[in-house]
């Protein structure tokens, strides 16, 4: 059995696989499922007056193009841990921390670590959009690409233990955006 430390993201096989399926698959990792949900996070831009914003598993970039033309005023950054040009965690915190269809990916051990990660860059909002289906990728072992197959109802507990869910928005029978903030340090349990 192996051991996890409490900083680690994903293990180094995975990571592996990860950069294996990105170089050989050109369409994986570009925005083609989660492109759909640009026009409701943008409005979110807006509304909530975002600045920074971080892409936590922004694969080949695709969102942080789409910010760059649409939000010239915005600063974001990118990280992944399977591409080259995004491969540093970045420090600090972010306005806005976004997950397009990156959960189902992680390994489930490191879930709650990725989660604390996430948390700690996060100073006002985080968005994620997750798909419970089987992906059409498979990793080089055989896996389904998509790791973490469950129901919207477990992710937002897993999602609740970090955050404060605002909002969740069915976007096809089997893929959900969740909008979260931040806990308040000052908040109790009411």
């Amino acid at each position: 059995m192996r051991c996890y430390d409490m900083t680690e993201l994903a293990s180094p096989e995975y990571i592996e696989q990860l950069r294996s399926l990105h170089e050989k698959n050109k369409s994986f990792g570009v925005g083609s499922q989660t492109s759909k949900h640009y026009d409701q996070i943008a409005k979110i831009i807006k509304i909530k007056n975002i600045k920074t914003i971080l892409d936590y598993g922004c694969g080949k970039g695709h969102f942080i193009e789409y910010v760059k033309d649409n939000f010239p005023d915005v600063s974001i950054t990118g990280y992944d841990i399977a591409n080259a040009d995004y491969m540093i965690n970045p420090e600090g915190q972010y306005d806005l921390v976004v997950c397009l269809d990156v959960m189902e990916h992680i390994e489930y051990s490191l879930l709650a670590n990725v989660l604390m990660d996430i948390k700690s860059k996060t100073s006002k909002l985080f968005i994620s959009t997750i798909a419970n289906y089987p992906a059409k990728a498979k990793l080089l072992d055989g896996r389904n690409a998509h790791l973490i197959q469950i129901p919207f109802g477990q992710w937002f507990t897993i999602i609740s233990s970090f955050f404060r869910v605002e909002q969740f928005i069915r976007t096809h029978p089997q893929e959900g955006v969740f909008i979260a903030s931040k806990y308040k340090s000052t908040a109790d349990w009411r």
